[in-house]
């Protein structure tokens, strides 16, 4: 192979780069969009068949990422409480509180974009998601602790609910384990 050979077959091999470069790319986000696609049907397929198995009307729903809410909420039978600050039997009404405070949220952030009155509310959107990412906290551990203490984990529900926050495996390991078991409403 003569030195024109090689040059011209790098400088060939040199333009088709890119090419390359792009499809590996997307192979590597078509695998990572799977990917999520199969951690979010992993994570939903428990709440699924517990609604299911509960009569839930809406059961699909566990498959929707906000919409998970009013499965999560309405597996437990049981009063909601959080630190006596939040006392209902009806658990629709703090689903509802969920929504309005997420929509707000999400209006604030939008309304964070526009020039000039960002400048206003950017602390104060500060504040707001870090009150909400607390409030969200607070609601995840209630509704973890509920649900492990509808299906029989008594003895798992604190602890359990508390890491779960933090490490989201860890309710899903549970789930897996109890999405089978008979629901007891007077716990």
């Amino acid at each position: 192979m003569s030195n024109y050979d090689a040059e011209s077959l790098a400088y060939s091999l040199s333009s088709l780069f890119p090419f390359m470069t792009m499809g590996v790319m997307a192979v590597v986000w078509i695998g990572v969009f799977v990917f999520c696609i199969a951690l979010w049907l992993v994570f939903s397929y428990p709440y699924y068949r517990m609604a299911k198995r509960a009569g839930l009307p809406y059961a699909w729903l566990a498959f929707v990422p906000v919409g998970c809410y009013y499965v999560l909420l309405n597996l437990p039978k049981r009063e909601f409480n959080i630190f006596n600050w939040i006392v209902t039997n009806d658990r629709m009404k703090v689903f509802w509180y969920y929504l309005i405070g997420y929509g707000g949220f999400l209006a604030l952030t939008v309304l964070c974009g526009i020039p000039f009155l960002n400048i206003i509310l950017l602390p104060i959107s500060y504040i707001v998601s870090m009150a909400f990412t607390v409030a969200v906290y607070i609601l995840l551990w209630r509704i973890n602790y509920d649900i492990l203490m509808t299906y029989g984990m008594e003895e798992h529900a604190m602890w359990a609910s508390i890491v779960s926050c933090f490490v989201p495996i860890v309710m899903t390991v549970f789930s897996f384990i109890i999405m089978n078991n008979e629901p007891d409403y007077n716990v």
